[in-house]
């Protein structure tokens, strides 16, 4: 049991952490190399598509690392 709430509270943690992380780096591409998106359409990708979908695999590696780690202390 213990197991399985370090590998869902990894998850958790680490879906958010990227998802904030992308979001922040994609604001600070956009300040420092000065891009300007007209149409919003960069960062609609980045809102709906890119960053969900980097936010779950980073969850999913996180997950994985939590749950090993807390097998091993065991």
């Amino acid at each position: 049991m213990r197991v399985f709430f370090w590998s869902v509270a990894g998850f958790v943690a680490g879906t958010i952490a990227s998802y904030v992380a992308a979001m922040v780096g994609y604001s600070v591409y956009g300040s420092l190399f000065r891009v300007h998106d007209h149409d919003g359409g960069g960062a609609m990708a980045m809102g709906l598509i890119i960053g969900p979908v980097l936010a779950l695999l980073c969850g999913l590696v996180t997950a994985i690392i939590c749950g090993l780690r807390a097998a091993q202390l065991r």
